[in-house]
């Protein structure tokens, strides 16, 4: 085997490596889009509403779990609870 055979051989291997590495990345993404759809309305933990506005989309937070096939919304309120139980939790 001389050192241009060695040289296409590992060129194809990793060519190879990272048309399957794009494909599982391109395969995670459809997941989580149609996870989209399941997108609730409201925030999980107070009811309140989602406004359909640039600020709220980028202030609410969106949590998924894909084991569960779950989709969860928080508003910024729920999250300072969440920030301020956790700073009293830690400084115990």
């Amino acid at each position: 085997m001389d050192k241009k055979h060695k040289k296409k051989l590992k060129r194809a291997s990793k060519k190879r490596k990272e048309k399957n590495s794009a494909h599982k990345a391109q395969l995670k993404i459809k997941q989580q889009m149609n996870m989209f759809d399941k997108l609730p309305d409201t925030c999980s933990s107070c009811v309140e509403s989602f406004p359909k506005t640039r600020e709220a989309h980028m202030s609410w937070r969106v949590v998924v779990r894909n084991d569960k096939q779950q989709v969860r919304l928080f508003c910024p309120k729920c999250q300072e609870k969440v920030k301020t139980a956790m700073e009293k939790r830690d400084e115990v």
